[in-house]
């Protein structure tokens, strides 16, 4: 991987390619296992597959359609054989796509429609985020407020397994916005906005009885007293490193100072060592400036390299920036990767660590090479 140490000036480089093919803003991106497709998902409610195999000359493969709504996440099944996409439409279709000549529907998860509904920026309720277990045989789906694992070893019948919410009063939790397994399938971990709890770890050695082991709640003790939410700051983003022994959490907030009419964003990217599950320890976090005095910027998207010597970070001023964290207590910006002009976010690293792929407000997926 590129950038090992810890310069003092990070390094800037901008993107090997740009790929167009969207007509609205791109919300989610995922490759292959074997690194030969990318996938994105959009607000004009299609999939793109693209064959990135020559990352220098990328090709759309497939395009996906078939959600009446935006499609805000997409993921790889471990063995490559399935694609699933989430939507605004409250579904998750399962496509086989084997035959990138006539990808296949094989089966779509319908989630219900919560009883109270709420509007999170560009969120509008729905599906925000899917992950499969390690095994191909679950798959969890953050769907507004709940987090839904779906049995999928029978494809012709999904069956739905398990339900939980990150507080017992559903109406006191905000919309679910992230959700990952842990690389041995022992761990499920979500992210959400509007509650104290707005990370939370899951036993799920037990896939039908998921078990609360921890809350990772980022710290808001630096920011002004006249928080709004009143809580935790939101997790816009969660993800694992590749041996499980760290969890990111991508995060951020909007305040309103009392008494004015002004306002400020703040967002951090927090490590945290999960070595015991049960109980989670603070490592280190980092943030980078947004414009104005006390603005950070929320981040939306994190993402761990395949070696875990790195951490990419998407931020809603567009700043993608890479993060050494081979000394988890303490992440230093390894480079900036420039060229995305839009709020950021998606964010994956191909399985060899040679790219870095981004999605975000705008209709144009960036691609990285790393190293």
């Amino acid at each position: 991987m590129a950038f090992p140490g810890r310069p003092s000036s990070p390094a800037r480089r901008g993107p090997a390619a740009a790929l167009s093919g969207h007509g609205r803003a791109v919300n989610a991106v995922a490759f292959s296992p074997d690194g030969r497709l990318l996938a994105s998902g959009s607000t004009d409610r299609s999939v793109i597959l693209w064959d990135v195999t020559d990352s220098s000359h990328p090709a759309r493969a497939a395009t996906l359609t078939g959600h009446h709504r935006a499609v805000n996440t997409v993921a790889f099944s471990p063995d490559g054989r399935l694609l699933a996409s989430g939507s605004t439409d409250r579904s998750v279709i399962l496509w086989d796509v084997t035959d990138l000549a006539a990808p296949a529907r094989t089966a779509v998860l319908v989630h219900d429609r919560p009883g109270l509904l709420f509007r999170d920026g560009w969120r509008q309720g729905g599906v925000h985020a899917v992950g499969f277990g390690p095994d191909g045989r679950y798959i969890a789906c953050a769907a507004d407020r709940a987090v839904t694992i779906w049995d999928l070893r029978d494809l012709a019948r999904p069956s739905r397994c398990a339900r939980v919410t990150h507080h017992r009063r559903v109406w006191r939790s905000g919309p679910v916005l992230s959700v990952a397994f842990s690389p041995d399938g022992r761990l499920l971990a979500s992210g959400s906005d509007g509650d104290r709890d707005t990370g939370v770890l899951w036993d799920v050695g037990e896939p039908t009885r998921p078990v609360r082991t921890a809350v990772v709640r980022p710290q808001a003790r630096d920011w002004p007293k006249t928080l709004s939410s009143g809580g935790a700051p939101a997790v816009h983003s969660i993800g694992f490193s590749p041996e499980g022994r760290l969890l990111a959490t991508g995060s951020g907030d909007l305040g309103v100072v009392s008494g004015t009419y002004g306002s400020w964003r703040r967002g951090a990217v927090t490590v945290w060592d999960i070595t015991d599950p049960a109980h989670p320890v603070r490592k280190g976090a980092g943030s980078l400036p947004l414009g104005g005095s006390g603005n950070t910027g929320r981040m939306y998207a994190v993402a761990f390299s395949p070696d875990g010597r790195l951490l990419a970070s998407g931020c809603e001023n567009a700043a993608v920036t890479l993060w050494d964290v081979t000394d988890p207590a303490q992440p230093a910006p390894a480079a900036h990767l420039t060229g995305h002009r839009k709020a950021v976010r998606g964010l994956v690293f191909s399985p060899d660590g040679r790219m870095l792929a981004a999605g975000g407000a705008g209709p144009t997926v960036s691609l990285w090479e790393t190293s």
